[in-house]
């Protein structure tokens, strides 16, 4: 009798404790599938970044292939780190001293963004005016006005939605002496060198009840920011959640009345500052 059969009285055996239990058959080894050297050297290419890229560019024993691909590379790496850089040069709002106005905000704002090559002379459509320059937005405010504080986190939240555009901050007696306490806060909004709009008292917004996407849509009619984040998506506390159900209301504001003179010797300049006679209050 060989006890190693696989027989209806073996079995009978086994399940008596006669005989051992069988061994497990072993199942067939799976086919280990053939990675051949192109895919090898393609998957680490894949993986590797700029500065890896580079030290195996430099290394000996490379075809001319196998170069070319690491060089491909390497390129598309540098153009994402540009591209990273240009999403994230900014991210917060920053405090703005008196003395700096100038250069952080009128001329920062002509400020073309790495990788981003200026739109031509020649062209006005409304894609490339707003790919101009730097968007700017400088935030007058006062802590003791009670939507002063509420603002400030709001703005907070659309910059880091926006590191593409700079957010500054500086306190509006600091920035115009003897501005109104009646006018604070205020938005005043740059590109290109240009004023794009101010919004004076939070005209246009709906007071204590504003959120941060209420903002970023005014912000973006004045062309400060390029477009909704979905990182607002869920943040500004309404039942509609489109970017387009922003109400015509929001950011419609006046800025002729606004009390703010952006011409003559200050602050900054605009084009049409001459016809500005309503503005009440040099810069």
């Amino acid at each position: 009798m060989n006890p190693n059969e696989d027989t209806e009285f073996n079995d009978a055996l086994r399940a008596q404790g006669i005989l051992p239990p069988r061994p497990p058959s072993r199942s067939p080894s799976p086919d280990v599938p053939h990675i051949t050297r192109a895919e090898a050297t393609h998957a680490l290419a894949e993986v590797a970044d700029a500065d890896q890229l580079g030290d195996l560019l430099e290394g000996d024993g490379l075809d001319s292939d196998d170069e070319r691909m690491f060089d491909a590379y390497r390129r598309k790496r540098m153009a994402e780190m540009q591209q990273a850089e240009k999403r994230g040069r900014f991210g917060s709002m920053e405090p703005l001293a008196r003395e700096d106005f100038v250069r952080e905000v009128t001329e920062g704002s002509k400020a073309v963004p790495p990788g981003e090559e200026e739109g031509g002379e020649g062209s006005d459509d409304e894609g490339t005016l707003k790919r101009r320059g730097t968007g700017v937005v400088v935030y007058l405010f006062q802590d003791s006005i009670p939507l002063s504080q509420h603002l400030r986190p709001l703005l907070n939240q659309v910059a880091a939605a926006h590191p593409e555009t700079k957010f500054l901050a500086i306190p509006a007696q600091l920035c115009i002496p003897n501005y109104p306490d009646k006018n604070v806060p205020t938005l005043l909004i740059y590109r290109n060198g240009e004023m794009m709009g101010q919004v004076v008292a939070g005209a246009g917004l709906r007071g204590m009840q504003t959120t941060a996407r209420d903002l970023e849509g005014l912000l973006i009619r004045y062309s400060a920011l390029l477009g909704p984040s979905k990182a607002l998506r869920g943040s500004g506390g309404r039942d509609e959640d489109s970017d387009d159900d922003l109400d015509d209301n929001v950011g419609a504001v006046n800025t002729r009345g606004g009390g703010i003179r952006s011409g003559g010797v200050g602050l900054g300049t605009r084009r049409d500052a001459e016809d500005d006679d309503d503005s009440d209050f040099d810069m």
